[in-house]
């Protein structure tokens, strides 16, 4: 590869080649495509997938760590040590060393990262992890027509002027390995000591989240249903219509009325009937307003990931994680837009493209509905989703344009389901608004000297507009904000008027409990937090962002709780475990609601400002998080965990706490425990903590391994020639292998097995896998530690 002028990495395959098709198009160049890069005149396009690079775990930084021990909290790395993905479906190390080499024969880099705070801090961790010293551009764009591309380009700033973006997203990668880590093991070894007999994960996302699934769960149980009445008159008019009893408030926006509960419910069947008697002895009803305004209903935008999820759920019962599968399958097959995406707006600039996309639809099989839809749509219209101002890092998930009309009728059953509801949004918003007349109507009803309220409200739609194309239920409309619900055809009234009454009447009730947490509604739930944020500054701040977690993650966080046993479905809803009831009652304010989160942004808030930075980002949080680690020893008692029993309460033996490899015990009793996996013993002293195993019914640092045969002399290890090797069964039960007697002195040799004998003419495979073969003499296999390539210390500036 020669020497060349820019190199562009994006942030993933797509978005490098079409800015690689759009050079070459503005440039009249031929563009030069392969699977790792670009090549367009003198610049080169290449690209990551999502980040390259990941923290390494805390036993990384000391072999210790590898056991959860009290004494080690908190683990405060510094700096902290970044390495390759070791998923191999990454290939992370063979882009990163690519990418290394490029960087080398360029001139200059342009960072082409997300237009957001984690795409700065995955470009930017990439090119300091390669120690890279040229002039570092970067582009901002969000979305890849090319008059978005174009304007980005031509609007280029030093890389350094992103600094802000870089150290925010940094603090909240740290900050997040932090609390998971520390406040994990600091509440698993103190409930567990307390009696807990699950796993217990702690997060700054799971946790509040886990906590909305088992806060509204202990509301179902303890709900007792509250019989209430609504008294109504229907009165006499053309068309005939219904209004029911009205509690006053009072200029605080409080019911000024005793009969009434706070919720502005009449509790009282005698006080309903009282009312009713005296409608029916007035016999008539005075209008006191009637107000009718004239409104609009725009159509419900288009998909972001989390509305999406929470449509489908509802619609076809699918899962957050399931949803994005979908998503992700058809815009893999260039069928969609990228779907991790925030955003429900789209670019103005795009909307040059809607015509050929709208037509490229139409030439593919589809559902007789939607084509009636698509041939009243108006590509010419420009609904409120089009505005720059409100697209994020991406734009809404939208169809793509069509290439081959075939393509649609390859697709599953679900994946056509999912297309054409991303499809309609679209299409929806090339039809005109709705136009409405609401009308609200407040009447009095009774005795001259005691009458009451009564009130109906009403929606005349005037022109259908968008909701003529598909046919749009309650649930739509609520869901989408798109106003819509229970309302009345009312008759022309005005203020004095009187009605004879025709009927009057009350209905009785009963509240219902709160309903469980479905995949969608607690998706919605997450992105939507504020609302169950108490402190009002709080309450802002997490309004103002996008909630907890990311699209790309909630699915992932909620499918863990399921992995983990934190929660079950009944049929669609969540229901929590004992043990995640038990955890989440048991956490402090501060861990269980999302106030930490919105704490955390506002500090995070702060260093993109540049009125703060990462490093006193972290100088904030290590006290506050050594001051919670120590706190943790509150959390949990006894009789929190009915079910278990605490390691306290084991039986103290005659043992005493020893050394081992030149180690010195502390000498105090040791305790014999029933463990999970069996018994072990444990110190007393909170100070120690040591534990052992149990072998031959006494403490012993390591288990006594029982002899091995030492091998069969006839197949002598070719490998360390000292060995002989013996037949083992592999452990994905695939066959066997054979493996060297002299693995303990460090031969780790093993041979794949042909007719019932080690084949030495073959590949051996490591560690009794699955293994393979391939021409050439016996090779060795050995295991290593994962490297620990050149860290990173914070804070840094962006890479320049």
């Amino acid at each position: 590869m020669s020497k060349f002028d820019r190199l562009f990495i994006a942030e993933k395959a797509s978005v490098g080649k079409a800015l690689a098709e759009h050079l070459g198009k503005v440039a009249g160049l031929k563009v030069v495509m392969t699977n790792a890069y670009a090549e367009v005149g003198d610049d080169m396009i290449t690209w990551m997938s999502g980040h390259l690079l990941e923290l390494v775990d805390a036993d990384h930084y000391d072999p210790s760590y590898a056991k959860w021990r009290l004494q080690h909290l908190p683990i405060i790395p510094s700096p902290f040590i970044l390495v390759p993905k070791q998923d191999p479906r990454s290939r992370a190390k063979e882009k990163i060393d690519l990418i290394r080499k490029m960087v080398r024969d360029c001139t200059t880099v342009v960072g082409y990262g997300d237009p957001d705070a984690e795409g700065q801090l995955l470009q930017d961790e990439l090119l300091f992890f390669i120690g890279n010293k040229k002039p570092v551009l970067r582009l901002w764009a969000n979305a890849l027509d090319d008059a978005t591309l174009a304007k980005a380009l031509g609007s280029m700033k030093p890389n350094e002027e992103y600094i802000g973006w870089y150290e925010s997203a940094l603090s909240r990668s740290e900050s997040d390995w932090l609390y998971g880590i520390n406040m994990t093991r600091a509440c698993a070894i103190h409930a567990q000591d307390a009696g807990a007999d699950f796993k217990i994960t702690v997060g700054r996302v799971q946790t509040p989240t886990l906590s909305l699934i088992v806060d509204r769960e202990l509301a179902i149980r303890v709900f007792k249903p509250i019989d209430f009445h609504i008294p109504f008159i229907n009165l006499v008019a053309e068309p005939r219509f219904r209004a029911t009893w009205l509690a006053i408030k009072d200029k605080d926006g409080n019911y000024d009325d005793a009969r009434v509960d706070g919720e502005g419910r009449l509790l009282s069947k005698r006080d309903a009937d009282a009312i009713v008697a005296g409608a029916k002895s007035a016999g008539q009803a005075t209008v006191v307003l009637a107000d009718t305004k004239a409104g609009t209903e725009s159509a419900p935008l288009p998909f972001a990931l989390s509305s999406l999820q929470a449509h489908c759920s509802r619609l076809y019962g699918l899962s957050a994680k399931n949803t994005l599968e979908v998503a992700q399958s058809l815009y893999l097959k260039k069928l969609t837009t990228y779907p991790r995406v925030d955003c429900d707006y789209l670019p103005e600039s795009q909307h040059g493209a809607v015509a050929g996309i709208l037509n490229s639809i139409a030439k593919a099989k589809i559902p007789d509905s939607f084509a009636a839809a698509l041939n009243g749509a108006k590509p010419a219209l420009k609904s409120r989703a089009w505005n720059d101002a409100k697209v994020t890092a991406h734009h809404a998930i939208i169809p793509a344009h069509i290439d081959n009309p075939d393509d649609l009728a390859k697709l599953t059953d679900i994946e056509q389901k999912v297309y054409f509801e991303i499809a309609k949004r679209y299409v929806l918003q090339f039809w005109p608004i709705a136009k409405f007349l609401a009308t609200e109507v407040v009447l009095s009803c009774g005795p001259k000297d005691a009458d009451e309220l009564f009130s109906v409200k009403g929606r005349r739609y005037t022109e259908d507009g968008w909701r003529k194309a598909f046919s749009m239920d309650s649930e739509d409309d609520e869901a989408n904000g798109a106003g819509g619900g229970a309302s009345a055809l009312l008759p022309a009234l005005a203020k004095g008027q009187i009605l004879p009454l025709f009927e009057a009447g009350s209905d009785s009730k009963k509240t219902t409990a709160p309903k469980r947490f479905t995949d969608g509604t607690l998706i919605i739930a997450m992105k939507q937090i504020h609302q169950y944020v108490k402190n009002p500054e709080y309450r802002k701040r997490l309004k103002e962002g996008v909630g907890i977690g990311t699209e790309a993650t909630r699915g992932t966080i909620i499918e863990g709780f399921l992995l983990r046993g934190f929660v079950t479905m009944k049929g669609k809803e969540f229901v929590p475990s004992d043990g995640a009831i038990q955890l989440i009652t048991a956490l402090p304010d501060i861990m269980r609601t999302p106030d930490m989160t919105a704490m955390w942004q506002q500090l995070n808030d702060d260093v993109m400002a540049r009125r703060s930075n990462h490093a006193e980002f972290i100088a904030k949080l290590v006290p506050w998080l050594t001051n919670l680690v120590k706190s943790s020893a509150t959390f949990f008692k006894p009789e929190q965990f009915p079910n278990g029993k605490k390691r306290s309460e084991a039986a103290s033996t005659d043992y005493k706490c020893f050394g081992t490899s030149g180690l010195v015990g502390c000498g105090s009793p040791l305790r014999r425990i029933d463990g999970k996996y069996g018994p072990f013993y444990g110190c007393v002293n909170d100070a120690c903590k040591k534990i052992f195993r149990e072998v031959g019914g006494k403490p012993s640092e390591k288990i006594e391994r029982v002899p091995e045969p030492a091998g069969d002399p006839k197949y002598a290890c070719q490998a360390c020639h000292k060995g002989f090797l013996r037949p083992r069964e592999r452990k994905d039960n695939s066959g066997r292998f054979w493996g060297c007697s002299n693995w303990v002195a460090g031969c780790k040799a093993i041979f794949n097995e042909v007719n019932g004998e080690p084949d030495f003419g073959g590949q051996s495979s490591g560690s009794g896998g699955s293994g393979g073969s391939s021409g050439g003499g016996p090779k060795v296999k050995s295991h290593t530690s994962r490297g620990r390539p050149s860290s990173y210390s914070s804070p840094t500036p962006a890479p320049h």
